[in-house]
């Protein structure tokens, strides 16, 4: 079943491996950042829905009723939103965060509790005076909760949502026959929040059609494509769930080192040009 094979790996400890190495391997800067809070919720869930998660009266996305779950929400969106902020400013930024985009308008599955990709849209569409808002969803699996929230709230002329790569099993070629076309459609957004999702990868077990090589060209030409239009990119962590056991000791290596590929090629060409 899916859901127990998600739930069982160590796939969700990733964001502190990751920053951690790279803070030993690349020129990065760790930026502090506040919170959202619960108003910021309701700008893209149902009222009822969030205070019944926040209550711990409805489950969340990991299916418990947990408060350390709920008190790390503030923080994952917050820091999407605030990687959003500096994007604007300084055109690159990266938020290492996951767990958004099955989160709907009032429901929660896929161990995506709230939809901080949709929240931090709807906040910079609200207070930063954005006409657009792109949002490149290379997650494996599609954004059915981002598509759910745009439709109920009517924002199919102000978000550009890109997914659904499940289409693209076993035809890789077509994939990047048809990245050109996709990317063109994000061309008039005031920003692009982009989903680098680890699960793409040919060996993930809930995946994929791409190996590593392939990984990094998706990337490269996706940053290509936002610096050479002048276009603020934030990136972010998704999927990702290959592990290795090594003397009793899970490793989701594999992953991270997906995750640090993205990292360098985003280096390659904002840092080192």
């Amino acid at each position: 079943m899916v859901v127990d094979l998600i739930f069982e790996t160590p796939s969700p400890r990733k964001p502190l491996e990751v920053v951690n190495q790279w803070q030993e391997k690349y020129p990065i800067e760790i930026h502090d950042f506040n919170p959202v809070n619960i108003n910021d919720f309701y700008l893209a869930h149902k009222k009822e829905h969030v205070d019944g998660v926040i209550d711990l009266s409805i489950k969340n996305g990991m299916d418990t009723n947990d408060q350390e779950v709920v008190d790390s929400l503030y923080w994952t969106t917050g820091s999407m939103l605030a990687a959003s902020y500096y994007a604007l400013e300084y055109g690159l930024a990266v938020s290492p965060t996951s767990g958004f985009h099955h989160a709907g308008y009032d429901y929660s599955w896929g161990f995506c509790t709230f939809n901080g990709l949709m929240v931090t849209a709807k906040k910079l569409l609200k207070e930063k005076g954005l006409k657009k808002v792109g949002i490149l969803d290379f997650d494996y699996h599609r954004g059915d909760g981002s598509e759910d929230i745009m439709e109920k709230l009517n924002l199919s002329e102000q978000v550009v949502h890109l997914t659904g790569n499940t289409n693209y099993t076993r035809k890789k070629d077509k994939f990047f026959e048809d990245l050109s076309g996709l990317l063109d459609k994000l061309k008039d957004v005031d920003i692009i929040l982009y989903q680098a999702g680890a699960d793409q990868h040919e060996k993930d077990p809930l995946g994929g059609f791409l190996n590593d090589e392939q990984l990094r060209i998706r990337d490269r030409i996706v940053f290509s494509f936002a610096n050479r239009n002048n276009i603020p990119i934030v990136w972010n962590l998704a999927g990702g769930y290959q592990e290795e056991n090594h003397h009793g000791i899970r490793s989701i290596q594999k992953v991270l080192n997906i995750h640090n590929a993205t990292m360098e090629e985003c280096i390659k060409l904002y840092l080192e040009q």
